[in-house]
């Protein structure tokens, strides 16, 4: 990549894109794993959530560390953090060891997510390479999670344990080149107030940006939330459902998540553009979740494994169309009043979603995975309905003319 070299960024990408492929090694071992430690079905999400309470309890707090010792040095910790948290899962012999890795995991993965592309918008270059840095930034995320699934399959059909294993030691050796090797931007200034309680804080923000909720901005949220819930549930809920059901190797489940992968990717490329150029965004990303929807009742009602992994890939599909149409509605129901204000809502109703949905879906497994699949779907379903809801509020305010 040309733009990568101009601004001598190429170790700095290289990094981050093994970090996208490292951070899945565990994932596909973890159902598993889980099993062969005995621990009850309801377990995977529960560890799911602590996870996401890890990164959304210090979000905010690793984002002024990055300000105050450098965003590369606060990412290397992240990555020191996440190799730790990963020997800590693969000591568990009961529920405690599991929750507290994947917690720990969580407040290491905040790091690497707020700093990494801190350390990219604080780059002194034009908005215009800024910003495709930030969509390469995103699209290695995409592919390097698919096939790092897919990596920690084949690793963890050899010894459930290598997982754990590979995935310590290179997030460790990560985490000395990022913190030696990789220097701060000449333009990079340390921050030097004192934090205090409300700076890190993750509730002091989310309350004080609800002071400026409107009715049309409230009703595009609730739509996002039931997506989120679904979404997240659905993702934890499947992975696991593959191991109890159909008895699926860690390969197999890394094989899945890499098609899921390349999916997603040539979606995002091609009919999500697309979409954004022939419809009305609010509109599509109605109809795209709806049949995401719909693609799970699909998914409850499936008679065999092939049709299953039918539906669950046509969700896949439609959840990879209804998820940049979803940011871009947010952008419109920003107002001169609340700007970025939706943004951090936004932020919430995801982390909320995260640590609701893998919970729930974690509850009910044992007493039957299909309920889950269909309280997602009706979830679904009901944000589409508010979702067109809020598209009826946008052109009632002349957002929409069509």
């Amino acid at each position: 990549m040309k733009l990568i070299a101009k601004y001598k960024l190429t170790l700095f990408f290289v990094i981050y894109f093994l970090y996208t492929l490292v951070s899945n090694f565990v994932h596909p071992v973890t159902p598993a794993f889980l099993q062969l430690i005995n621990c009850s079905s309801s377990m995977f999400g529960f560890a799911f959530a602590a996870m996401a309470m890890g990164q959304f309890l210090v979000s905010a707090l690793w984002g002024k560390v990055g300000d105050r010792i450098g965003y590369a040095k606060a990412t290397a910790f992240g990555f020191l953090g996440y190799g730790i948290s990963a020997i800590i899962f693969s000591m568990a012999t009961s529920w405690h060891l599991v929750v507290l890795g994947r917690f720990i995991g969580g407040v290491s993965i905040a790091s690497v997510s707020v700093n990494s592309m801190a350390y990219i918008a604080a780059l002194d270059a034009p908005a215009e390479d800024r910003n495709s840095l930030l969509v390469i930034y995103s699209s290695m995320m995409a592919i390097g999670g698919a096939f790092g699934f897919l990596i920690g399959g084949l690793i963890g059909d050899i010894n459930l344990y290598y997982s754990f294993y590979a995935q310590f030691a290179v997030l460790v050796a990560m985490a000395f080149v990022t913190y030696f090797m990789i220097k701060e931007h000449a333009t990079f200034e340390r921050a030097t107030k004192q934090l205090t309680l409300k700076d890190v804080n993750p509730f002091t923000a989310t309350f004080a940006s609800m002071k400026l909720l409107n009715i049309t901005i409230t009703v595009f949220l609730v739509s996002a939330l039931l997506t989120f819930f679904a979404s997240t549930g659905f993702d934890q809920n499947f992975n696991y459902f593959l191991r109890a059901k159909f008895n699926f190797a860690p390969s197999s489940s890394g094989l899945f998540k890499a098609v899921v992968g390349v999916i997603s990717l040539s979606i995002n490329m091609t009919i999500n553009l697309w979409l954004v150029k022939k419809f009305n965004i609010s509109k599509a990303m109605c109809v795209t979740i709806l049949l995401a929807g719909l693609s799970l009742f699909g998914v409850v009602m499936a008679p065999s494994q092939t049709s299953v992994m039918f539906f669950a890939l046509l969700y896949y599909a439609f959840y990879a169309m209804y998820i940049p149409l979803q940011q871009a509605v947010m952008l419109k129901n920003d107002s001169n009043s609340s700007k970025g204000a939706v943004a951090g809502l936004f932020n919430t109703s995801k982390s909320v979603g995260m640590i609701a949905g893998p919970t729930f879906a974690g509850l009910i497994f044992d007493v039957n995975p299909n309920y889950a699949f269909l309280a997602f779907a009706v979830a679904l379903t009901l944000a589409a309905i508010v979702g067109f809801v809020n598209y009826l509020q946008l052109k009632r305010d002349g957002i929409y003319t069509d």
